[in-house]
């Protein structure tokens, strides 16, 4: 019985992580803004993967005259701590790994593109969120590069980036 017990205590957890600002993210998303300036639309649908511990967030551009896709994988990285790994379809330049943490009841990921930082903040707003992103070239003032709203929808069967 003793030896169940110690086998137990140091067998990694497999328990659901502990509630963060990720977890409101988790859903179908409208997407509206603009991005350079130029306005845009595009549906997201986020959701926990690998038994909880990974938030994807899926990004589909409406816009047949110019697609974009964009797979975001977020995860709990420590006690207000965040990583995140950007992924779009742009191929490999357009993926990068970033870094960032909880700020009240929304947070902020940074991926570094080595010329370029992109400061993501998500900030509930009423029912959904607002996502801006700024970029930063190295040695100059951060700017918007896009700002959008993310408001609720039903989730339609087979919606997948990938």
């Amino acid at each position: 019985m003793l030896l169940a017990l110690i086998a137990a205590a140091t067998m990694p957890s497999l328990a659901m992580p502990l509630p963060s600002p990720l977890a409101g993210l988790a859903g179908c998303w409208q997407v509206r803004g603009t991005v350079e300036g130029k306005p845009t639309t595009a549906i997201a649908r986020a959701g926990r993967r690998l038994g909880g511990r990974y938030l994807l967030l899926e990004l589909h551009g409406l816009n047949p005259k110019d697609p974009y896709d964009a797979a975001i994988i977020m995860a709990e990285a420590g006690p207000g701590q965040l990583t995140g790994w950007w992924m779009d379809s742009f191929g490999g330049p357009g993926s990068a790994a970033g870094k960032g943490g909880v700020i009240g009841m929304g947070f902020s990921i940074s991926y570094d593109y080595g010329g370029a930082v992109f400061i993501n903040r998500f900030t509930p707003q009423g029912r959904g969120w607002r996502w801006q992103i700024d970029s930063q070239a190295r040695g100059k003032p951060a700017k918007l590069f896009a700002s959008y709203t993310l408001n609720p929808m039903r989730c339609r069967p087979g919606f997948s980036v990938f």
